[in-house]
């Protein structure tokens, strides 16, 4: 089981940005490319992957978010506006650093978190 974490942020994300939400996260994780560099993915000290950030999306469709997401989301938020993902390993802690990874994107960068509640399938 994972859990999902989407930030939708107004501003195209910068390598700052993200460091940022990756220490947000956890100072103490590592990090490693998979996917040809497509997910940065977060690993606890054994290297056991805990988070995995895919790439920034730019979404420019009206009613994709919606679609997607559902309308509370959309009602949050106006394209266009980029789509980071991030799937934590379970619910506990690692599914905390995915959501403390997208706040601090939202934060810096404006915009809004959405996390999958249990049963929820985006």
């Amino acid at each position: 089981m994972t859990t999902d974490v989407v930030a939708l942020v107004k501003t195209m994300p910068d390598v700052r940005s993200i460091v940022a939400g990756m220490v947000a996260a956890g100072e103490d994780l590592g990090v490693r490319q998979t996917a040809e560099g497509a997910v940065v993915q977060l690993c606890d000290a054994a290297g056991r992957p805990l988070v995995s950030v895919e790439v920034p999306i730019f979404v420019q469709v009206p009613g994709e978010v919606e679609r997607l997401l559902g309308p509370e989301a959309a009602g949050r938020v106006t394209v266009p506006l980029w789509w980071v993902e991030a799937r934590a390993v379970g619910r506990g802690p690692a599914g905390e650093m995915a959501r403390a990874f997208a706040d601090e994107l939202v934060r810096r960068l404006g915009g809004t978190v959405w996390t999958a509640r249990r049963g929820e399938h985006p």
